[in-house]
């Protein structure tokens, strides 16, 4: 729910139930979320896998919010979200033609990682798995992307359980199908 929308929602049960603004807003969301709780229960979350992340990267990713339990992607009915400090992508579910356990060989290579359309997103060197997204989507202006907004046809994620990711994406098949 936008701003504007959360302010004209407050603003008309102000009227109604003669509570202050604050409380009328706080109300609106409440409610807001309530509504929205059957779509997030739809969702899922598949934690990143940091187990070979060295202790002072992994002490700076949970400082900024990252690291184990908090870094990961979640599934929704609409997007597939990878999350980490630092970068954020949304690809929409239609756009995902496949998952994949990875063969890549990503040894020496930690964090954020991507070019030429091929992003690698890892804490650790196994459990990758190799997501191909057509039409391509693209990242967000952030600073792992050098504050430009960078095409994905391809995202390779490692993950704590990737058979589970895998299994979900499959079940969905593509689109059309």
């Amino acid at each position: 729910m936008s701003h504007d929308k959360i302010k004209a929602a407050a603003r008309k049960r102000m009227a109604e139930t003669g509570e202050p603004y604050a409380t009328a807003r706080r109300e609106v969301i409440k409610d807001h979320q309530a509504a929205g709780a059957g779509q997030e229960a739809a969702s899922s979350w598949f934690p990143i896998d940091y187990g070979d992340m060295g202790k002072v990267s992994l002490w700076t990713d949970t400082l900024l919010g990252g690291g184990p339990g908090r870094g990961g992607v979640e599934l929704t009915p609409t997007a597939l979200r990878v999350v980490t400090p630092g970068f954020h992508l949304d690809i929409p579910r239609a756009s995902l033609r496949s998952a994949a356990r990875s063969a890549r060989s990503v040894r020496g290579t930690i964090g954020v990682h991507g070019g030429h359309g091929h992003w690698l997103v890892n804490g650790s060197y196994s459990g990758l798995v190799e997501l191909t997204i057509d039409p391509p989507c693209y990242t967000r202006r952030q600073a792992s992307t050098l504050f430009r907004r960078a095409r994905v046809s391809s995202l390779t994620v490692s993950l704590v359980d990737p058979d589970a990711l895998i299994a979900v994406v499959k079940d969905d098949g593509p689109p059309g199908a």
